[in-house]
């Protein structure tokens, strides 16, 4: 896949392939104008892919006569919007926007917030068009920037590529939708379903490409989330390698603090993005042994045998603004992740190797029946090198 050509979203199915003269989306299929112009907001939206969380991607570009006059994208959180930004660029190169066009991926806010309301901005450049691929389901947008735009004499045009649009900001979409972070789970393992030998060894099962892909992931979610058990076997570092990306948060979910005071995720945490979560109990005995604990301490209830109560440490992971988790633990972690239906989108990685006996990828999930069996929405597999990955949406189970 040659840079510049296609670039693909890991969260969610988005390929670009731009060509000199001619847009294509998907298998060369004609497009309009419309769609070729918003092709290109979603290139650009995509460039800021794992940086911007809590806010969405969000790509812009104005056009003027058929020609792109200026084009912007959302970097971070705090800085300017898309809009603002394509607006500005122009206004730099002496653009005249009277009359202009602009596509953008998602609604333009009508709100203040860190940064003012973009769609004031739209209205004083004289944009007498809005293309906009759907709508920010934001409680303090949703629908208000479009009606902002409609009453003050602009002609907004709905719906463009909205699939697409929808596929790139799946994370923060859905966790508008569930009140809740967006759950990843992502699991490697042999043919038979085995993720580490009886002793342990685990190092590697999956091939370098799917390490690759599980490494910007990391890049693309707010945390990752492990059980004590991954900390005591391998002290893992939870950093991003391989590709280029912020490092996430670092949690683990324990019932047994003290066990992890001598981790790295503990020792080495000189950018204070550790968070151990745990019962009050396991908190204090943690705070007799560490004074000053230099992690963040999240303290949640427990169910059923002293189970960490899963439901209320996503109630804090939501607080704390998180809007995606990647779940990379062992079987224990995931097992309880699959049993209180908090999978949102599962990335099941499968090398060509057998090793018979070993440790298993997931528990008991207490299912009886095949019918109660967990199915897939939108399922497939794909090729990544030797190892195969299977990408599925679970469906609840009731």
């Amino acid at each position: 896949m040659e840079e510049g050509l296609c670039r693909k979203a890991l969260f969610g199915a988005l390929s670009v392939c731009v060509y000199p003269e001619v847009h294509y989306w998907g298998f060369f299929m004609a497009v309009t104008a419309d769609e070729k112009f918003m092709t290109r907001a979603l290139e650009l939206a995509i460039r800021a892919k794992g940086r911007t969380s809590p806010n969405p991607l969000v790509g812009a570009v104005i056009v003027k006569e058929d020609e792109i006059i200026s084009e912007g994208f959302h970097g971070q959180s705090g800085i300017d919007h898309a809009e603002v930004i394509a607006i500005n660029k122009a206004k730099k190169l002496g653009e005249s926007l009277s009359g202009a066009t602009i596509y953008v991926t998602l609604e333009p806010c009508s709100h203040t917030g860190r940064t003012g309301p973009c769609t004031d901005a739209l209205i004083e450049a004289g944009i007498k068009r809005v293309v906009v691929a759907i709508i920010d389901p934001d409680r303090r947008v949703k629908g208000r920037g479009i009606k902002r735009l409609t009453e003050a004499g602009v002609e907004v045009n709905l719906g463009v590529l909205a699939a697409e649009a929808s596929k790139i900001n799946e994370p923060y979409l859905m966790s508008q939708k569930l009140r809740r972070p967006f759950v990843v789970l992502k699991s490697a393992q042999t043919l038979d379903g085995r993720t580490a030998t009886l002793s342990g060894e685990s190092m590697w099962i999956s091939g370098e490409r799917s390490r690759h892909y599980g490494h910007q992931l990391r890049a693309e979610c707010d945390a990752i989330i492990v059980g004590s058990g991954t900390v005591t076997a391998d002290d893992p570092s939870l950093t991003v390698r391989h590709v280029k990306g912020k490092n996430p948060y670092r949690i683990v979910l324990s019932n047994n603090l003290v066990s992890l005071k001598h981790s790295r995720l503990v020792q080495e945490n000189k950018d204070f993005k550790t968070i151990l979560v745990s019962s009050a109990d396991s908190i204090e005995l943690f705070l007799k042994q560490r004074k000053k604990p230099q992690v963040m301490l999240w303290e949640v209830g427990t169910i059923g045998a002293g189970r960490l109560n899963l439901h209320e440490f996503m109630f804090r992971a939501k607080e704390f603004g998180f809007r995606s988790l990647l779940v990379e633990g062992g079987a224990t972690l995931a097992t309880s992740f699959w049993k209180e239906q908090l999978v949102d989108k599962y990335f099941q990685f499968t090398a060509p190797i057998v090793i018979g006996t070993g440790k298993e990828s997931l528990g008991d999930l207490g299912i009886a029946s095949i019918v109660k069996a967990v199915r897939f929405s939108e399922g497939h597999f794909e090729l990544c090198g030797r190892d195969s990955l299977f990408i599925g949406y679970p469906q609840r189970r009731r």
